[in-house]
């Protein structure tokens, strides 16, 4: 017989499953859109929207294997778990000063705690607790979740104590905060969750909704308290502590009880990806925190040392011109066309290396002729007059159009072309395929069996996903250490920022996260060409036309050629894009703003301020 109740629960489960990620999602593109300069202070702007959206959905089967345990293994996904920590604690860091002493401290605290919390809740912990009387029944041993409780509450009493006495400072109280709501969000989402072995860890709905939101509900209604003057900070400290919480309460206390118990499996923290607690509590949190920050109206100014805003690219500011012009807004059209001519010369002389123009001659120290010089002075004289005839914001849009299209002139030559960017390509990834291979040849010459044996061996599969994470790492970490990777540095190319600058770990996140599914197929077809290649039989063949073929070449010569054309059809992808953008950029390189240029030899060869004859470059 069919429960009405619960059959209308578990829709409502079902329904949620489905409408809080696509909820939270908007949320994040609400904050980050329209409200980007306050988003970017608190670290929350469109760098984080791409990377925790496209970037976590690209990055799926990215893992980073950790130990074996027993026979099992363990490992972090990148897009579940390690991404979404990366934005909280770079958006927090915005708020934490010093930084670098604020996170050792929080760091610390969470180590401590967790330790203690870990050595409670461990298989066999309960049998050497102390057991306490009850009425009628005896005596029965404490729970770890009770010590759990207690636990967390002296800790946060101490840290309060601690950090609220009246020469703490302002850092510190922050740390405070976070790592309340984090020890809180963790002991609660632990009593809520369970371990099944053979499935993982699993929270009922609507419980898992509510330990992360009501911290975020937490942050908010305290802010005033810990964050006077900048209450919009409880947003990154509460996306963190919600973040953190769900992943010390349920992978860390809630996963070690699946260890060495039936069949191998590989434990991913966070393995559940854009679906996973551990990636939509820090959403929750956020989104908490959120709705008491716009019920209050605290307003959405800029807090602290905002980043600084990214130049405005000339082509955009053109298009705005030409919809005022459309709009019959003259006024509106001429100081946008001056604004475009301007911004236009600002590029050119960035991308060429050239000091800031004086005040009123933005085209100086270009080899321009003089009627740019004079048709920048009539844009500008024109701006100040405040024209009101469409026919003089027509004229203006004209002229900068042409002035624009001189800028990008000087500018395209220190773009890299689309041959050299694809050679850099080309031996970053003869790097990444090198390195794998080596790596599963490794494991293969101690793996026993043929290639089926191979490819289901446990260490082999968390070699092929870590090998992805391993990519996406070494392009993220090489562009924000040194603004380059192997192949760009071989054909002296850097990755740059728009203020000429190396990007940074947020922006580099960003900009690589779009190669995550080349770096997948290439790194599951290495490894079944591997294996296939020192596990086949020679004496298994096959036939195609005629000609009589070992299996192992075949499944080589067809995994190679799969892989050509995946790589061929989503490197068209990049190309098009490079070559359809004002600012040779790819899908990349527009989520974080960077530009791809070509490094000068030596700076007696350079001769900026020199235009090229022709479009080329």
């Amino acid at each position: 017989m069919v429960d009405p109740g619960q059959l209308a629960f578990d829709i409502a489960g079902n329904l949620a499953a489905l409408a809080v990620p696509g909820a939270l999602w908007a949320l994040l593109f609400l904050l980050a859109w329209d409200h980007g300069s306050f988003a970017d202070s608190v670290g929350l702007g469109r760098k984080a929207f791409w990377l925790l959206l496209p970037g976590a959905l690209l990055a799926s089967f990215a893992l980073v294997p950790l130990a074996p345990v027993s026979y099992d293994w363990i490992a972090v996904s990148v897009s579940g778990a390690l991404l979404p920590l990366l934005v909280g604690g770079l958006a927090v860091r915005r708020s934490f000063s010093p930084a670098r002493r604020s996170f050792l401290l929080l760091a610390g605290l969470l180590v401590a705690e967790s330790a203690v919390l870990l050595g409670l809740v461990l298989p066999g912990t309960v049998a050497v607790l102390p057991a306490i009387p009850l009425a009628g029944r005896g005596s029965a041993p404490i729970r770890p979740l009770f010590f759990a409780v207690l636990v967390a509450a002296m800790f946060t009493v101490a840290t309060a104590l601690l950090l609220g006495r009246a020469r703490a400072t302002s850092a510190e109280r922050r740390v405070g905060l976070t790592f309340s709501l984090a020890t809180w969000v963790m002991v609660l989402t632990y009593a809520g969750s369970s371990s099944l072995p053979g499935i993982g860890i699993v929270e009922s709905f609507p419980y898992y909704l509510l330990p992360p939101f009501f911290a975020g509900l937490v942050a908010g209604a305290v802010a005033p308290w810990v964050l006077p003057g900048e209450e919009g900070f409880a947003l990154p400290i509460s996306y963190l502590a919600g973040t953190v919480g769900v992943l010390l309460g349920a992978d860390l206390l809630r996963q070690p009880p699946l260890y060495g118990h039936g069949a191998a499996g590989l434990y991913a923290i966070g393995g559940a990806g854009v679906l996973d607690l551990v990636y939509l509590s820090g959403l929750l949190s956020l989104a908490g925190a959120f709705v008491i920050h716009f019920v209050v109206g605290r307003g959405w100014s800029p807090l602290g040392s905002a980043p600084p805003a990214p130049s405005p690219r000339p082509v955009e500011i053109l298009r705005m011109a030409r919809r005022d012009v459309l709009a019959g807004r003259a006024d509106d059209a001429v100081k946008a066309s001056a604004l475009a001519a301007r911004s236009a010369a600002a590029q050119a002389r960035l991308l060429l290396e050239l000091p800031p123009a004086p005040d009123g001659r933005p085209w100086e120290g270009l080899a321009v002729p003089g009627w740019v010089v004079s048709d920048q002075a009539n844009l500008d004289g024109a701006a100040r007059a405040g024209l009101t005839d469409p026919r003089e914001g027509f004229r203006a849009w004209l002229t900068s159009r042409a002035l624009v299209l001189l800028g990008r002139q000087f500018a395209l030559p220190r773009f890299a072309t689309i041959p050299e960017r694809i050679a850099a390509f080309s031996i970053d990834l003869a790097v990444v395929t090198a390195t794998a291979v080596a790596l599963f040849v490794g494991i293969l010459q101690v793996t026993p069996g043929g290639p089926d044996a191979a490819l289901s061996s446990l260490s082999f599969n968390a070699a092929i996903y870590g090998v992805i994470a391993a990519g996406f790492l070494y392009f993220a970490i090489a562009e924000s250490l040194f603004g380059t990777t192997v192949g760009k540095f071989a054909l002296r190319l850097a990755v740059r920022d728009r203020q000429m600058g190396a990007p940074g770990a947020l922006s580099a996140l960003v900009r690589n996260a779009s190669l995550v599914p080349i770096l997948t197929i290439l790194s599951i077809s290495a490894a079944i060409a591997v294996a296939f290649a020192l596990k086949g039989s020679p004496a298994a063949s096959t036939s195609y036309a005629g000609v009589t073929i070992p299996v192992g070449v075949a499944a080589i010569l067809g995994i190679a050629g799969f892989l050509g054309a995946a790589l061929a059809v989503l490197g068209a992808f990049g190309v098009l894009a490079i070559a359809l953008t004002w600012e040779r950029q790819r899908v990349g390189d527009l989520w974080a703003g960077t530009w791809v240029v070509r490094r000068p030899r030596r700076r007696a060869e350079a001769t900026p301020g020199t235009p090229p004859a022709g479009p080329g470059g």
